[in-house]
């Protein structure tokens, strides 16, 4: 491939800022995309452009409405897929805090049948009861020792 040779002389030339300005390039960055003429055909939602269609090339866009049309899709499609990580983010986020607010829900649950039974209670029923919640209470510290791990800033929202 020309652009491989030409890329490996400028790191011969010790070129190394253009060398981070043209980047590798792999085969995948080379695939076509349909976006333009059909920007609603199916396997396109998480599709990214390669490096090479984000470089400052003055009146590429100006001189084509073509391209000024590619770039509009794809900025778009951008700015969307961004948009849908910031929400499951934000979900996840949530998610995490109701698991672990389900744990100490139904830890406490288990602990409050066996104070509320009035009179006599049979032996298995309160060691049950203790063992459930006593699982409850492991699973929610399990839980939150492991999102600590995943993200050190993890505080519950609630």
């Amino acid at each position: 491939m020309i652009y491989m040779k030409c890329r490996a002389q400028l790191g011969h030339l010790e070129a190394h800022g253009l060398l981070n300005k043209y980047l590798w390039m792999e085969k995948c960055h080379l695939k076509t995309t349909a976006a333009v003429v059909d920007p609603n055909a199916q396997g396109q939602r998480n599709a990214t452009l390669p490096w090479f269609w984000s470089l400052d090339i003055q009146g590429d866009s100006v001189s084509s409405d073509w391209m000024n049309e590619f770039y509009r899709v794809h900025w778009l499609r951008t700015k969307a897929l961004c948009d849908q990580w910031v929400e499951e983010l934000l979900l996840v986020e949530h998610e995490i805090d109701w698991t672990l607010e389900f744990f100490l829900f139904k830890a406490s649950m288990w602990l409050r049948r066996l104070m509320s039974t009035s009179g006599a209670i049979l032996e298995g029923h309160k060691c049950y009861a203790i063992q459930q919640a006593h699982m409850y209470q492991e699973l929610a510290k399990h839980a939150h020792t492991n999102f600590i791990k995943t993200n050190p800033t993890f505080w519950p929202i609630s």
